[in-house]
């Protein structure tokens, strides 16, 4: 397992933000083991910065168990995927979280599966069909998902008229909520320490100044609060998905699966 030192931004560093508007990105068909789908590269993460992606896998019963060498949100944005290990049935809009080095599935997708792969720096793919893969296991990882019973809206304190729902249950470290408002309503959020993706999941809102569509979205890091977030004429949802410090470790730094984990990737993109 790898040993690192998560990243912490300095106060004297300026927030970095990255603005993504999905519409205008070009698809790609692909496979990967021979699993069939559709891709967005929306961030390349080669700056060093976060890695983000848009699958829509073909019907299919099992796609491979596999990890990434990075924390990543998994946001499904409509169809439905089956995972083992207690997670019957995750549906849109849910949400299924990893630690780096940390396997899951074969997990099984239908109905129209479209989902956002969301990690804080580029992350590479390696399937555990190979067995020096499991020997570096994050035995200490986290695997959250969006609960089969949904949560009940909350007004949202400060926001006239606005609304908010837990994707992932409070309290173990990654937070991802829902956020529902109608026209012109300004949504402010506290500093990204540790990295937030704000991604729009119906309707469209005002993002650093750019009209963005579902599902566009900004992802930020630094001391600073970004901009505030502006809904539009027709009201949007947007979820925010915040990392933690511990969620900053791992990365393609690794000495065994770096190289491996990036060409495999490279490959299925």
């Amino acid at each position: 397992m790898q040993s690192a030192t998560p990243l912490r931004p300095q106060p004297t560093e300026a927030t970095k933000v990255y603005v993504i508007d999905s519409a205008n990105a070009a698809w790609k068909r692909s496979s990967s083991e021979g699993i069939h789908f559709e891709c967005q590269v929306l961030l390349s993460g080669e700056d060093g910065g976060p890695e983000a992606m848009r699958f829509r896998f073909d019907d299919c019963p099992s796609v491979y168990a596999h990890m990434h060498l990075t924390a990543q949100f998994q946001l499904l944005l409509s169809g439905a995927m089956d995972f083992p290990r207690g997670i019957k049935h995750l549906q849109a809009p849910g949400l299924h979280y990893t630690d780096h080095n940390m396997p899951y599935g074969p997990f099984a997708v239908s109905g129209g599966h479209d989902m956002l792969v969301l990690h804080p720096k580029a992350g590479g793919i390696i399937s555990m069909a190979q067995s020096y893969a499991r020997r570096e296991i994050n035995l200490q990882g986290r695997l959250l998902a969006t609960e089969e019973t949904p949560t009940e809206w909350e007004n949202l304190p400060g926001v006239p008229g606005a609304q908010f729902k837990h994707l992932i249950p409070y309290g173990h470290g990654p937070t991802g909520v829902l956020v529902k408002v109608s026209a012109r309503a300004e949504l402010k959020m506290p500093a990204p320490t540790f990295g937030r993706y704000e991604v729009v999941v119906s309707g469209s809102a005002l993002i650093e100044g750019k009209p963005i569509t579902a599902p566009g979205f900004r992802y930020s890091i630094g001391p600073e609060p970004a901009s505030p977030i502006i809904s539009l004429e027709e009201g949007t949802q947007i979820a925010f998905l915040s990392f933690d410090q511990e969620a900053l470790a791992g990365g393609l730094e690794h000495p065994v699966l770096g190289i491996e984990a990036a060409a495999a990737m490279a490959r299925s993109i």
